[in-house]
């Protein structure tokens, strides 16, 4: 199931609002934790997705050039 985007502001704007209580928290990390917060699963991990593709690590081949050891 896909949010509107308006829904999907709303939400996030919620989620800023009680993320403002939390000490320490920058105005940009009060946004990405409310974004991430407001996401579905889905929508979670499409950003996981975007995110390891924008590293240059989405495939697991691209991950163990890097370094990494992933199992399987």
């Amino acid at each position: 199931m896909r949010h509107t985007f308006r829904e999907v502001k709303k939400k996030r704007q919620s989620m800023e609002r009680l993320l403002r209580k939390v000490p320490g928290l920058s105005e940009h990390e009060r946004f990405l934790f409310a974004r991430s917060l407001s996401a579905t699963p889905e929508e979670r991990w499409e950003m996981h997705q975007a995110h390891l593709r924008s590293l240059g690590l989405l495939t697991r081949s691209q991950r163990k050039a890097f370094g990494f050891n992933s199992p399987g």
